[in-house]
């Protein structure tokens, strides 16, 4: 409607100059080109349109598929940690000692120097012998080791560890396992902290 509408006025200009006198043929047969032209033109553009309509939707549906599935890998890399952490031979070389992973605190942590952080392993046993070292490979010279059974023992042994610790920014910590016949476990995970 509103093309045929534009395509008369469009006509009427043209037959009319500005001094009254009439237009040839060839002039509305241009204008009548220009026009059909336009509307061509207009017409792809809307088709292009729909079709960039239609592919944002793909995409949109891709990215929904994608994060479905980080989703599932992220479920799983959780389930096999919790099964790992579950298993008492974890990071055990024989079945005679239980293995441990220290849970909590998390690597990369930052604790203060006052107060000792909440030390959580993957077994339910009180008594452990906490590792503190300056280097990541707990090196014998680098390394000290306290026997803690419980919280108060914990904030007790902090104090020497941050003096140990001296000015480093940085300490390591891992745990062995005594289990209820006081067979110590291998060595934890090491946990990266960051004193305050």
């Amino acid at each position: 409607m509103k093309t045929g509408i534009i395509k008369t006025l469009a006509i009427v200009l043209l037959l009319t100059n500005a001094n009254g006198e009439t237009t040839t043929c060839e002039a509305v047969n241009t204008v009548n080109t220009s026009i059909t032209s336009l509307n061509k033109s207009v017409a792809d553009q809307q088709a292009l349109v729909s079709k960039l309509s239609d592919d944002i939707g793909v995409m949109a549906d891709r990215i929904g598929t994608m994060a479905d599935r980080i989703v599932t890998t992220e479920k799983l890399l959780s389930d096999t940690l919790i099964v790992l952490t579950g298993n008492a031979d974890l990071g055990s070389s024989s079945s005679s000692t239980s293995g441990v992973a220290l849970t909590k605190p998390l690597d990369g942590a930052s604790v203060s120097k006052n107060t000792a952080p909440a030390i959580e392993l993957s077994t339910s046993s009180s008594k452990y012998l906490l590792y503190a070292s300056t280097e990541p490979t707990f090196g014998e010279l680098t390394t000290i080791s306290l026997y803690i059974e419980s919280t108060s023992g914990l904030n007790t042994s902090w104090t020497q560890i941050v003096n140990f610790a001296d000015s480093a920014s940085t300490i390591y910590i891992a745990v062995k396992n005594i289990d209820a016949n006081n067979k110590i476990s291998s060595l934890s995970n090491g946990v990266k902290l960051t004193l305050q």
